[in-house]
């Protein structure tokens, strides 16, 4: 199953996407969060998580070195205690369910500031959203080029559509072939993407996830990325381009929200 983390921050954002990674924690593991049905729960003792929440707390060796260099490393844990029972307290899990990191973990990360500065990790943006279905059950959009770049992003939203019993929509827009007078897309699609969209189709038919599929020739790729997350209440939308492909792919690692919208695509 798909790792859950975030950065924890105190600010407004950053306690939204704590709440929002806790709260798709939740919907993965069984359980539900205290945003999911509005009302406040108390944290329950239990035993560690085999697959925790993940939360990564920027730590300042150097800054504990100087108030107490012989104390630098209580300092931290003292401070990683700290943050431990603030999550806990904001989030209602159980303590055992929440793990601090030093370092980014693998998997999905809910951020509003990493999706920018990182593009070697799998970001979440949230768009100040608070649960990943709280506009409804819809599909989660899986935009695809003609390259291998979609395939993290894809094996994380089959599994995500899997575990929440949701579908998928695989989406691609391509030029028109000169001189080509088919009227459906898919006819104008190179053979590298027809490949692609064989291995994705069979990706979700063995993960046991429903997958439908819109190709289109859109002129822009990213807003036909919006257009068809807006027109079908998709999830979340996963995009980031890739400058060493062409204009017809889509590709990238980070998730946005088009006003709650679902979708995902490939790293860069």
């Amino acid at each position: 199953m798909t790792q859950i983390s975030c950065v924890y921050s105190r600010t407004a954002t950053g306690r939204l996407a704590l709440i929002f990674a806790a709260d798709l924690w939740s919907k993965l593991h069984g359980g539900e969060s205290a945003t999911s049905n509005g009302a406040k729960q108390t944290a329950q003792a239990e035993p560690a998580h085999d697959q925790p929440l993940h939360v990564y707390l920027r730590s300042d060796p150097d800054g504990a070195a100087l108030i107490d260099a012989g104390a630098a490393d209580s300092l931290m844990s003292t401070e990683a205690s700290l943050v431990h029972d603030d999550v806990v307290r904001k989030t209602k899990l159980a303590p055992g369910s929440i793990t601090i990191d030093a370092d980014h973990a693998s998997g999905v990360i809910v951020d509003h500031n990493l999706a920018f500065e990182r593009d070697d990790l799998s970001v979440l943006f949230p768009c100040r959203e608070s649960t990943l279905l709280g506009r409804g059950n819809g599909p989660i959009l899986v935009p695809f080029g003609d390259g291998q770049s979609v395939m993290p992003a894809a094996e994380i939203a089959i599994d995500l559509a899997r575990n929440l019993v949701l579908p998928v929509v695989l989406y691609h827009t391509t030029w028109t072939v000169p001189g080509l007078s088919a009227t459906d897309a898919k006819e104008h699609m190179c053979s590298s993407a027809q490949a692609l969209l064989k291995t994705l189709q069979t990706m979700a038919e063995k993960s046991g996830v429903e997958c439908t599929v819109v190709v289109e020739t859109a002129d822009d790729v990213v807003e036909g990325d919006c257009d068809v997350a807006l027109g079908q209440d998709h999830h979340r939308l996963l995009r980031q381009p890739d400058p060493t492909q062409n204009a017809n792919s889509a590709s990238g690692h980070r998730f946005a929200s088009p006003q709650g919208q679902s979708s995902l695509s490939g790293r860069s």
